[in-house]
């Protein structure tokens, strides 16, 4: 392995490591925007219903911040947002679905959600890496 080849290796790596570090400062903003909605919401309705609803409004600052921030994406169109929203759909049947189990087994309502996001945003980040914003600018 040459120096230009390490460098170019090196350099892929951190581009990587800050891409990762981006999406989880957007993940923290837009949990903490479902979190807040998640508990007002919570004392009036089904706690299912108001995850979903804090969930719809985290999504859309989530495609915002992603697609400018943390991906740069340059793709146009219509068919970003439908594949980010696919992959959001399925991430929130993974967050209800953990939900369920979780308050099934005696889970607190906020411990169940708390419980609920390492699987959310694992399979969101790999959703939006590798499928929803493939045309990445490489400027980080």
């Amino acid at each position: 392995m040459n120096v230009r080849e390490f460098d170019y290796q090196t350099s892929s790596i951190w581009d990587g490591v800050w891409r990762v570090f981006k999406f989880c400062c957007v993940g923290v903003l837009s949990t903490g925007i479902s979190f807040g909605a998640y508990l007002v919401l919570s004392n009036i309705m089904n706690l299912c219903l108001a995850y979903a609803l804090s969930w719809i409004v985290a999504c859309v600052c989530s495609y915002v911040m992603n697609k400018l921030w943390t991906f740069r994406a340059t793709d146009t169109g219509l068919t970003p947002f439908i594949k980010f929203v696919t992959v959001n759909l399925c991430s929130l049947g993974l967050g209800l679905l953990a939900m369920y189990v979780l308050t099934s087994l005696g889970g607190g309502r906020i411990w169940s959600y708390i419980f609920s996001l390492p699987i959310t945003m694992t399979a969101s980040y790999l959703g939006y890496r590798y499928w929803s914003f493939k045309n990445i600018d490489g400027r980080l």
